[in-house]
C-alpha cells in the first residue's frame, strides 16, 4: 500500500494523497512489510527523534520518501537526546532519525539539520537503506551504521548511498548542558562494527572531522565512488578498535582538499587491520600524506594490505600552502605522498600508482623500519612489503636533511634510480 503524510494532513484521514495523515509518529507505526509512505513537501519541526519501529521482509520493504519532486526537511534544533536517557538511552549518541533494532527499511530523499546528536543513525539492525538523503550540522555523524556491542554480526548489509553531508561533528551544535571535550564526536559517515556494508556515491564536505571512517570490528565491506572533500581531518580512514577490522575495499573516491591525510590506515586501540585494499582513487591536495599508514593510538599490526592504480597528487605541503620549506623551515609532519610512517605492517603491495608533485617525497618509509635493521630492502624482504612498477614524478629540488614538524626524524636521500620514471623512489622519513 502506498500512504501519505503532509503538514495539513489529519491523523483521521485515511492516509491518501487526498487525505493525508498529519503526524509522523502514528503514520509511521501505521505501516506494514511493503507499505510505502510519502512524506509531502515542507520544513517539519521536530519535538522528538523519528524511531523507525517497524521492519520490513526480505522482499517486501517498508520505504519512507519525499514525495518526488517536494523537499523534505526535518529540523531538529530543539531536540536535546541527553535531557531524556529514559526515552533515549543512548544520548547524543541517538540519531534524529534513528533506525533501531530494525530490518529491511529504506529512507529516501530526507534532508535532516541542525541534530544536536547524530543525523541519521542505522544502530544494531540489518538491510537498512539510506538513499539520496542529506544531513547539515550535526554535533555526531552526518550519518552512522553502528554495532552498539561490537559483536561483529547484528549490524549487517546496510548501505548509504548518493547521500551528502554537510557540516557534521561540530561544536556549533553542542548540546546545552553538554560539557565540551577536546572534539565533537566520530565522523561526517561513521561504520563502527558494520559487516557486508556498502558505502557509495555520497558527496562529504565542510565537516570538521574526518570525511568516512570505516572503524571499530566493521568488515567486509565497499567504500566507493564517494567525493570527500574540505573536512578538517583525513578523507578517508580505516581504524580497528575493539577487535580486527578486516576486508574492506576503498575504491574509485575522489578525495582533495583534507586538512589531515587523503587515506589512513591505523590501528588505534584495536587488534589489527587486514585484507584492506585501496585502489583506483585520486588524491590530491591534501594537507597531510596523499595515503599515510598512521601512528595514531597503540599503532597496532595491520598486514595483506594493497595499495594500487591510485593517483596521488601534490598533497603534505601542510600549513604553508604550496611552498617548499626553506632551509629552517619545517614539513607538515604528516607529509609526502605514500607514507608508510607506521613499520608495524607486513604483506603490503604498493604497485601501479601514479604519484607526483607531493611534498618532501613520493612514496617514503619512516626511520622506525630502521630499528629492526639498517639495511631497509632486508626489513622489506623481512617483511613483504612490495613497492614496484609505481609511476613517479620528482618535480623538487630538496636539500637534505630536512625535519618533520612534529616527529623529528630527519629524512634523508633516495633509494634507486630516480631518473627511471618508473622507478619506486623510497625516501627515509
Amino acid at each position: 500500500m502506498i500512504y501519505f503524510v503532509a503538514k495539513n494532513g489529519n491523523d483521521s484521514n485515511i492516509g491518501s494523497i487526498e487525505s493525508p495523515w498529519k503526524t509522523l509518529s502514528l503514520a509511521f507505526n501505521r505501516l506494514n512489510p511493503s507499505d510505502v509512505l510519502y512524506i509531502r513537501g515542507g520544513e517539519y519541526m521536530l519535538d522528538e527523534a523519528i524511531v523507525f519501529s517497524k521492519s520490513g521482509t526480505e522482499g517486501c520493504p517498508i520505504v519512507y520518501s519525499a514525495f518526488p519532486g517536494e523537499k523534505v526537511v526535518f529540523n531538529a534544533i530543539d531536540l536535546y537526546f541527553h535531557n531524556d536517557r529514559a526515552k533515549y538511552p543512548f544520548g547524543h549518541e541517538t540519531g534524529a532519525l534513528f533506525a533501531y533494532l530494525v530490518s529491511f527499511i529504506t529512507i529516501r530523499n530526507i534532508t535532516v539539520k541542525n541534530s544536536h546528536g547524530h543525523g541519521i543513525a542505522i544502530r544494531d539492525a540489518d538491510n537498512v537503506i539510506i538513499d539520496g538523503c542529506t544531513t547539515e550540522n550535526t554535533f555526531c555523524c552526518g550519518i552512522s551504521m553502528w554495532d552498539t556491542k561490537s559483536t561483529r554480526t547484528i549490524c549487517h548489509h546496510n548501505k548509504i548511498t548518493d547521500c551528502t553531508v554537510i557540516k557534521a561533528t561540530t561544536w556549533d551544535m553542542l548540546p546545552v548542558g553538554l560539557k565540551r571535550g577536546n572534539e565533537p564526536p566520530h565522523e561526517a559517515i561513521s561504520i563502527a562494527g558494520g559487516c557486508y556494508f556498502e558505502v557509495c556515491h555520497n558527496l562529504v564536505y565542510d565537516c570538521d572531522k574526518e570525511g568516512i571512517d570505516v572503524k571499530e570490528v566493521s568488515h567486509h565491506g565497499q567504500v566507493h565512488h564517494n567525493h570527500v572533500h574540505h573536512v578538517d581531518r583525513q578523507g578517508l580512514y580505516a581504524d580497528a578498535w575493539f577487535g580486527p577490522l578486516t576486508d574492506v575495499d576503498f575504491y574509485e573516491n575522489h578525495v582533495h582538499d583534507c586538512r589531515g591525510a587523503g587515506a589512513v590506515i591505523s590501528v588505534e586501540q584495536g587488534e589489527n587491520v587486514s585484507n584492506v585494499k585501496i585502489y583506483n582513487n585520486n588524491i590530491h591536495h591534501c594537507y597531510g600524506s596523499g595515503i599515510l599508514f598512521g601512528i595514531w593510538g597503540a599503532n597496532n599490526p595491520r598486514f595483506n594490505l594493497e595499495i594500487f592504480d591510485n593517483v596521488v597528487y601534490h598533497n603534505g605541503y601542510g600549513h604553508i600552502g604550496s611552498k617548499i620549506p626553506e632551509n629552517n623551515e619545517e614539513f607538515y609532519w604528516i607529509t609526502g605522498g605514500i607514507s608508510l610512517l607506521s613499520a608495524n605492517a607486513k604483506d603490503v603491495k604498493i604497485h601501479h600508482n601514479i604519484v607526483s608533485d607531493n611534498c618532501g617525497f613520493q612514496i617514503g618509509y619512516s626511520s622506525d623500519y630502521l630499528k629492526e635493521n639498517d639495511d631497509i630492502n632486508a626489513v622489506f624482504a623481512e617483511k613483504n612489503i612490495q613497492i614496484y612498477e609505481n609511476l613517479i614524478q620528482e618535480t623538487q629540488k630538496l636539500n637534505y636533511p630536512v625535519i618533520q614538524a612534529g616527529r623529528l626524524d630527519k629524512m634523508y636521500g633516495y633509494i634507486g634510480d630516480k631518473d627511471k620514471k618508473t622507478s619506486s623512489l623510497l625516501l627515509r622519513i
